[in-house]
């Protein structure tokens, strides 16, 4: 057997790898009690290999019975002493913790299996181990971790030389923790490498799998004519195998995109179906994250008693599971839903609460860790490289003893190269550090100032709406009609405009001209809706700095499309995200 893959909204997307040759299935009770018949009356080691299969049999279907298995093997293990058993075992107790969702105790699990693999000298182990931990901190927000884990995981498994399948696993997640940090480009690069290896080796599971946290990258990026044909290959794969939190994780999905496009309806069935399957075979943060679509749905056609319930629940989910990044999004949430409901000192304490969360979470140091990270890992790989030169120039030196001279000579110029290029890396690092913080400082401002505009305009467009039905009861009184064309001449404020431009071009210097020379046709309106797609904003808050309804962004968009030249099948998010 091999674990089954649960795949869902890709913060809670875990990748098994510790046991790569084992596949959980649906619940097998024949199975079962076959497997319970081979157990000798007396315990002994040969119980191990029974108990593995048993509790890996109702890891994903009864997980307290799992759990009961598991502990059954521990007890046995440290009975007779087996240091290996006991390393694996303890590591498994670790995957049952992650299933969960109890991130934090699976976390202290591995480390302690991680300290046991390192005293019996297994590499191979640890670089699993490493993976289970990045997935436990992905979860619970610790996104530099999470990345620093699965970079010190690839290096062993390049070291102690593993076979691709094992490859692809980590190229998956080292995509899973740069899409977190909406990191895109990069992201979907190492989703294609692992995809292109699952694609060679056959192996169907996986490659639906990361096709699908592909299309969460896509969904997300606003690629949604991209990412949709990928979530119904997805769900009618997973409904074919009968995997349940994949069934609810596609519907999701498809729910969001419904959503996006402003069907609500369609959004809020997809919504429901899935959260009936959550929460029958689902682990807790699956539900969790159902009662906050619907809660968003509910919040957009003004129920906002259903609203609210929803919202409280999934806050309470995401304390109860410790995952931060979703109280983030809890606490926002319900600070809209109170406003929406005229209690703005509630709201207000809800949105405190998501303010001091987020800035611990994506504090600036900690993206710019991550994305250095990346590079470290390229440079140290090269640092090696040379290294391994020096060590065949002095193995040469042995051999041809009448080439020392010169082999010293080369050894010492290679050298003298490596300790060039650590010089010229280091000097090149702390200067692209100080340009980074520089323009993630300006980019935060740029994001905020964007957001602030959205917030207003929402709030102007609200006001205008009630405006107009309080004139149309008053047989449309001249005041209250003035005060309307007011906000309207606010709207469209181009002071705001010019403000925003300025911050834009201090981040992105010379982005219009460039654009404009480039191509002719593109208006003052078009540079704006670039501007706003560049920063990955979403479709709705677009809509709201540009004071357009849904399909005037749709209608803006296409005529951009065309402008750029762009193919049906491209993506006009990723085409203006790369250029220039």
């Amino acid at each position: 057997m091999k674990f089954k893959l649960s795949v869902y909204w890709k913060f809670f997307f875990l990748i098994l790898l510790a046991f790569s040759s084992l596949r959980a299935n649906s619940q097998d009770e024949q199975l079962a009690d076959s497997l319970l018949t081979l157990l000798p009356a007396e315990p002994d080691t040969s119980h191990l290999d029974i108990y593995t299969d048993l509790a890996l049999e109702y890891l994903y279907t009864d997980h307290l019975k799992a759990k009961e298995y598991i502990e059954t093997y521990l007890e046995i293990a440290q009975q007779y002493e087996a240091p290996e058993y006991l390393a694996f075992g303890t590591n498994l107790l670790g995957v049952y913790y992650n299933i969960v969702s109890n991130y934090r105790e699976g976390l202290e699990i591995f480390k302690e299996a991680k300290a046991m693999y390192e005293e019996l000298g297994n590499r191979e182990r640890v670089s699993a181990i490493l993976n289970n931990m990045s997935i436990a901190n992905r979860n619970l927000g610790n996104l530099e971790k999470a990345l620093q884990n699965q970079m010190e995981s690839l290096a062993i498994k390049e070291e102690v030389g593993v076979n691709d399948e094992a490859l692809a696993a980590s190229y998956w997640n080292i995509g899973n923790v740069l899409g977190d940090i909406e990191n895109y480009t990069e992201s979907n690069a190492w989703y294609r490498k692992a995809e292109d290896i699952y694609l060679r080796l056959g192996l169907k599971d996986d490659f639906i799998d990361v096709r699908y946290v592909l299309a969460l990258n896509l969904k997300d990026m606003d690629s949604l004519e991209l990412a949709m044909p990928i979530f119904e290959e997805a769900l009618a794969h997973y409904r074919m195998k009968n995997y349940h939190n994949s069934v609810a994780g596609s519907l999701d999905n498809l729910g969001s995109i419904f959503k996006a496009r402003g069907d609500l309806q369609k959004a809020e069935a997809y919504y429901l179906e899935a959260l009936e399957i959550a929460e029958a075979h689902g682990e807790e943060s699956l539900p969790g994250l159902l009662y906050r679509r619907l809660a968003n749905v509910y919040k957009e056609k003004r129920q906002y008693g259903h609203a609210l319930d929803y919202a409280e629940k999934a806050l309470e989910v995401s304390r109860k599971t410790g995952v931060r990044k979703k109280m983030i999004t809890d606490y926002l949430v319900l600070s809209q839903i109170t406003e929406a409901m005229g209690d703005p000192n509630r709201s207000l304490l809800y949105f405190k609460a998501y303010h001091a969360l987020y800035d611990s979470v994506f504090a600036e140091e900690k993206i710019l860790a991550m994305n250095e990270m990346e590079v470290k890992y390229q440079t140290e790989k090269k640092q090696q490289e040379i290294q391994l030169l020096n060590e065949k120039a002095k193995r040469a030196a042995l051999i041809q003893k009448g080439l020392g001279g010169a082999v010293a000579a080369l050894a010492a110029l290679l050298m003298a190269l490596a300790y060039a290029i650590r010089q010229r890396v280091r000097r090149n690092r702390l200067e692209k550090e100080k340009l980074d913080a520089e323009i993630a400082f300006k980019e935060r401002e740029l994001s905020a100032f964007a957001l602030q505009l959205a917030q207003k305009n929402e709030v102007l467009k609200d006001i205008q709406g009630e405006i107009s039905g309080i004139s149309r009861n008053l047989n449309g009184n001249k005041e209250l009609k003035k005060v309307n064309r007011k906000i309207g001449y606010t709207l469209r404020d181009e002071d705001n405009w010019e403000l925003f431009l300025q911050r834009f071009e201090a981040v992105h210097q010379g982005y219009q001209k460039k654009v404009t020379e480039a191509y002719p046709d593109i208006t003052p309106n078009d540079l704006r809706l670039m501007a706003l797609i560049k920063m990955h904003l979403s479709p709705k808050e677009i809509a709201s700095i540009l004071n357009l309804s849904n399909e005037g962004i749709k209608k803006a968009r296409y005529r951009l499309r065309k402008k750029l030249g762009i193919e049906t099948a491209e993506s006009l998010d990723e085409f203006v995200v790369r250029l220039f």
